[in-house]
């Protein structure tokens, strides 16, 4: 069996809804539920296959840096930075221990880099994480460090031209998607009863897709699965 595309989602999707036609609902509207099932399980487990690393040199006196990724939008979490010059690992910081650590201070303690903290638009401390813009290091470095930032990336959009696409995670993944994709799909039809099986549905197919990948780890949110039943 080959690995499912967009287009075969979009093909279950549809006849899982009765067999909508495209007048009532488009290919390109089920391809949204698809990619925003797809951004949630990316938001909610921790795959490897969207780990990806980048590195940052810093500059003497220099405290911030921006966002490695060719978009800041791209990261979901960082996971771990390194000061790789010197093989330490780097602990991450709130923006009030880095003000508490340098109030009072007329100047900047420098040394190597130890701490790190997300700084700029969307920081570490909003109550709903945003977008991370640039990354305050602490002390200020006092020269050239490499700095390797491993993070998790979001996935890249499926698409269905020119070619459809796959997801990139393992394959028992593809049908959470579709379950998740089929509870926004009932919504939109304004079956919420439908809509709510499909939910607790793509909560048990998620747990068989753990326990079959043992790549994904659940990133701790809220009680129970974030794809599971209600909370």
């Amino acid at each position: 069996m080959s690995r499912m595309t967009s287009a075969d989602m979009v093909d279950e999707i549809r006849l899982s809804l009765g067999g909508e036609t495209t007048e009532t609902i488009s290919d390109n509207q089920i391809l949204r539920w698809i990619n925003r099932a797809y951004a949630t399980l990316a938001a909610a487990y921790d795959f490897t296959e969207l780990e990806t690393s980048a590195t940052i040199t810093t500059a003497s006196g220099t405290a911030e840096y921006p966002c490695p990724s060719d978009s800041a939008d791209d990261i979901l979490r960082v996971i771990s930075m390194t000061d790789s010059t010197n093989n330490v690992t780097m602990y991450p910081w709130s923006r009030w221990q880095y003000d508490l650590a340098t109030q009072g201070s007329s100047s900047n303690t420098t040394g190597a880099p130890v701490y790190w903290f997300e700084s700029g638009v969307g920081d570490n401390d909003e109550v709903t994480p945003q977008t991370v813009k640039q990354f305050t290091f602490f002390p200020t470095p006092a020269g050239a460090y490499t700095v390797t930032v491993v993070y998790k990336k979001k996935p890249t959009e499926l698409v269905l031209t020119p070619s459809p696409t796959s997801a990139v995670l393992r394959e028992p993944w593809d049908h959470v998607i579709i379950l998740l994709a089929i509870e926004s799909g009932w919504r939109a039809l304004g079956d919420t009863d439908k809509a709510y099986k499909a939910k607790l549905s793509a909560g048990d197919a998620s747990g068989i897709a753990e326990r079959s990948s043992f790549t994904a780890s659940h990133v701790p949110m809220w009680g129970g699965s974030i794809v599971g039943g209600a909370r």
